[in-house]
C-alpha cells in the first residue's frame, strides 16, 4: 500500500475570494434583487417603553406603489418568539423577544410595522404617513432602577430582575477573614456595538406552488436560524434554503435570529412577491446587539507577601428588553473568566441580569472575556506597593 503525504499540512493556500472582492465583482445581499422585489421598511417605536394605542396606517396605503403595511395583527393571535440559542437559564425565557411589538413598546428601534413598496424610498415615505400613537409608560434606564421594580417591562413575570444565580469555589469568608489585606472597588464596561461594513439585510422568496421558500444574506448560524424560522411559519425545515453570499464583517453581531428575519420571509410570503430589506446605518445602531455593558464590585485579599488569597464580586448585566439568543452568555462569561490565570484557593462571583428599557444584548468580540479581563487586572493595578517584590501566583511566573 502506497502512503501519499499530505502536502497541504504547514502551506500557504492562496485565498480565493480576492479577486472579486479587489475588482468589486462581489456579490452581497444587497447586490441581489429577483424580478418584481418589493423593498421595505420598518416602522420602530421611538419610545422606550409604552402600550401601542393605535396604529392609522390609511394615509400611507394610499401612496401610489405602496403595497402593504403589516403590524402584529397580520401574523396572528400568537406572535411568535424569538429562542435561545445559547446559555438557555431557566428564567430567561420569560423574556423572550416577540418578532413584533404586541400591544407594549420595550425599547427605542422596536418593529412595530414593516411597509411594503415599489422602492425603499417609497416605504420610507410611507413610514412617515404612518399615524403611531404609543401611551408612554416609565423607562426603566439602567440595572439599579430595573432591581427596584419601580417600572415593570413585562409585568406579568412582575420583576425585571431575569435572574440570579451564584458561582464559588473555596470558602472565600475564611480567606478574606485570615488576609493581611483587602481592597473593594466598582469597574464599569460601557456599552457599545460593532459597525461591520455592511448593515444586515434580507432577501425573502416565496415560490407558492412548491411551497418552498428562499431567503437570502444569512449569516453564522444557518441551521439554527432554519429550525427557528421553519417553526415560526409553521414549515418543514427542508422547506427552506437559508443562503449565505459574500459578507461584510460580522464581530459576533451578525448572524443571530433579529426580528427582520422572520418578517421578511413572512411579508413575502403574505403577498407572494419578493421582498428585500437593507438595514440602514441608523437602523443598525438602534437594532443590531448590543454588548458589553456589565457592573462590577470586586474585592481581593492578599497576604503581605503579594499572594492573592480570594476574589469575590457580584455582576451587574444590562440586558436591555429581551433576552435574545445569546445574551445569557455576556455576564455568564464576565463570571467565568474572573479568576483569569491566577491561582485563587477561593472565589465566589454572584451574577444578576436585569431587563432594561434598551436595545438588547448579545456576544461581540470574545463576550464576556473583556469585561472580566478588565476588571480583575484593574484592581490589580491599584493595589498598593505591600512590600517591594510582589509575588502573584500564576502558575510558574513570578
Amino acid at each position: 500500500m502506497t502512503v501519499v503525504p499530505n502536502t497541504l499540512i504547514g502551506q500557504e493556500l492562496e485565498r480565493t475570494e480576492d479577486l472579486r472582492f479587489l475588482t468589486g465583482t462581489g456579490t452581497f445581499v444587497d447586490d441581489y434583487e429577483p424580478a418584481g422585489t418589493l423593498h421595505a421598511a420598518i416602522l420602530r417605536s421611538s419610545v422606550a417603553h409604552g402600550r401601542i394605542v393605535g396604529l392609522n396606517k390609511i394615509v400611507a396605503l394610499k401612496i401610489p406603489g405602496v403595497h402593504a403595511v403589516l403590524e402584529a395583527s397580520d401574523i396572528g393571535t400568537e406572535i411568535p418568539t424569538i429562542p435561545l440559542r445559547l446559555a438557555p437559564l431557566s428564567g430567561f425565557e420569560k423574556y423572550l423577544q416577540p418578532v413584533i411589538a404586541h400591544r407594549k413598546v420595550r425599547y427605542v428601534g422596536e418593529p412595530v410595522a414593516v411597509v411594503l413598496a415599489d422602492s425603499r424610498a417609497l416605504a420610507e415615505d410611507a413610514l412617515d404617513a404612518l399615524d403611531l400613537t404609543i401611551q408612554p409608560l416609565q423607562a426603566v434606564p439602567d440595572w439599579i432602577s430595573a432591581e427596584r421594580d419601580a417600572a415593570v417591562l413585562f409585568e406579568a413575570n412582575g420583576t425585571n430582575v431575569a435572574i440570579r444565580y451564584k458561582a464559588n469555589l473555596g470558602d472565600t469568608d475564611a480567606q478574606f477573614r485570615a488576609a493581611d489585606y483587602t481592597r473593594k472597588e466598582k469597574f464599569r464596561a460601557h456599552r457599545h456595538t460593532a459597525l461591520p461594513l455592511e448593515t444586515r439585510g434580507v432577501v425573502a422568496e416565496w415560490d407558492a406552488a412548491a411551497g418552498r421558500l428562499k431567503v437570502s444574506g444569512a449569516t453564522k448560524v444557518n441551521f439554527f436560524n432554519r429550525r427557528a424560522l421553519a417553526k415560526m411559519l409553521d414549515l418543514p425545515e427542508s422547506a427552506i434554503d437559508l443562503l449565505e453570499l459574500d459578507v461584510g464583517g460580522g464581530f459576533g453581531v451578525r448572524g443571530e435570529f433579529y426580528p427582520e428575519d422572520f418578517l421578511i420571509p413572512f411579508a413575502a410570503r403574505k403577498v407572494g412577491r419578493p421582498v428585500k430589506w437593507i438595514e440602514d446605518r441608523r437602523e443598525h445602531l438602534l437594532a443590531i446587539n448590543h454588548s458589553r455593558e456589565i457592573d462590577c464590585e470586586l474585592e481581593i485579599a492578599c497576604r503581605r507577601d503579594g499572594t492573592v488569597m480570594a476574589l469575590r464580586g457580584k455582576i451587574h448585566g444590562d440586558m436591555g428588553a429581551y433576552i435574545r439568543t445569546n445574551g445569557g452568555v455576556v455576564p455568564a462569561k464576565a463570571a467565568q473568566f474572573l479568576h483569569g490565570p491566577y491561582r485563587l484557593p477561593a472565589i465566589e462571583v454572584e451574577v444578576g441580569a436585569y431587563m432594561t428599557s434598551k436595545t438588547p444584548v448579545g456576544t461581540y468580540r470574545a463576550p464576556g472575556r473583556f469585561e472580566a479581563n478588565f476588571f480583575r487586572e484593574r484592581l490589580m493595578t491599584l493595589r498598593p506597593m505591600i512590600s517591594a517584590s510582589i509575588r502573584w501566583r500564576s502558575g510558574a511566573r513570578t
